[in-house]
Formats: C-alpha cells, structure tokens, sequence
C-alpha cells in the first residue's frame, strides 16, 4: 500500500509509478495521484471471509488507505510491524464489510502454508468462471492474496510502461516470490533473487545474488551500467 512503499522511492530519489497491491494500484510516488485501481467485488471478498473461518487463518481487509482486522493478535502485530501501517480492529470482518460504501482492494490471509493451500483449492473448486475468479497468489510461504480479477504485478508493469512510454521488452524486473511471477515473464529481463522461490528462479531468464549480496546492484551493473 501507498503508505508503507512511500519511503523506499524517497531513499533512492525515484520517480516512477509504484505497482502497488500486486498490480491493484498504481500510483505516483511523490504526489500520490492514482494512476489505475481496481477493487476486488464484494461477494468474491465476503465468499473469501466465509471460506477463510474454517481454515482459522488471520485476514487482513484492505479497504481504501486503511487495513482492517477482526482482533488483535500476535499475527496481526507482526504484521502491522512488516508493513509499518496501524491496522484497525473492528470485529466480525464480513458485518463490517456491509456497512461500507467501497468495495476492498484485496484480503490477506496469513496461516500454515498448507491450510491457505488447501483454502486457495477450496476457493478455486466452487467459484465462478475463471475470467470472474479474483486472482489468488502466495507472496510469502504464509501469505494467501486474494486480489481483484486480472491484476497481477505484470498487468501492473505493463500499466507503468504506458505511463512511461516504454515497452515491457525494455523493462527489468526483480522478484523473490510467487507474486512477482507475472511480472518477471511480462518484462524484457527478468530477474529471480538468489533467496528466491523455486517455481520463480525456473521461470526467470536470470538468477541474481540474493537480496543480501547487492544482487540487484550486480544485475544493474552488468546490463544497464557497464
């Protein structure tokens, strides 16, 4: 979210759009004008609630700037902590759902990696067509994202190419996890970290060192620098 990504453009002077929500958002860095939003539909966010009670996994509601939480909890703290945003305790997630006006931009569930497994399966098997089912994705080994149809950080890479006149063929992407998937296939290079996931580092057309080698440093050097 805005929030939380602003400082890292401030630290090393960069003016680009931000892909934000995996591809939901984009937004300029310095005035914030939203460049593209999409909101995942209430009835696909409400069914994930529903399915996410019997699993007993933590969920994050995104709705507008804020993020919505159900208790708090040790999960939720530690979540709060990596993402640097306060999140707001508001009870039974889906009642509250109701009363807003907005639909959220995406839901976060955060157990056991086999349990948001056999979630996402859940999910998958009694949804609706694929062109309608909310993209699903793991960005962490305990990260479930249910995210908006047809958004994905490569949708969101694109989106930023257009803004700046610049093919995704000239692009170079870095990615550590299954989210940044997409986007590393959509640019001209892409680039799995040396910590990355398997499925990502088979898919990339290079490994870099990992994110404590300077590795995308390495990458910059090598191909746009020298």
């Amino acid at each position: 979210m805005y929030a939380s990504a602003r400082p890292y453009p401030k630290r090393i002077k960069a003016d680009a759009p931000l892909i934000l929500y995996n591809g939901a958002r984009i937004q300029d860095p310095t005035a914030g004008w939203m460049l593209f939003s999409a909101q995942l539909p209430r009835h696909q966010a409400v069914r994930g609630l529903w399915l996410a009670r019997p699993f007993d996994v933590h969920v994050n509601l995104y709705l507008g700037e804020s993020i919505y939480i159900e208790r708090v909890s040790e999960i939720s703290q530690e979540s709060a902590r990596k993402d640097g945003v306060a999140q707001i305790p508001v009870g039974d997630l889906g009642r509250f759902l109701e009363g807003q006006p907005d639909d959220p931009v995406k839901l976060l569930l955060i157990g056991p990696g086999k349990r948001l497994d056999a979630l996402a399966a859940a999910y998958r098997a009694g949804g609706p067509g694929p062109g309608d089912l909310p993209h699903l994705v793991r960005s962490e080994a305990t990260y479930l994202e249910i995210q908006p149809p047809g958004v994905a950080k490569g949708t969101g890479l694109v989106r930023v190419c257009q803004v700046l006149g610049s093919p995704p063929a000239a692009a170079i992407a870095f990615g550590d996890n299954l989210n940044d998937l997409e986007m590393i296939q959509a640019a001209g290079l892409g680039v799995a970290m040396g910590n990355s996931h398997a499925d990502l580092k088979r898919a990339a057309r290079i490994v870099a060192p990992s994110n404590d080698e300077d590795g995308v440093a390495a990458v910059l050097w090598t191909h746009v620098l020298r």
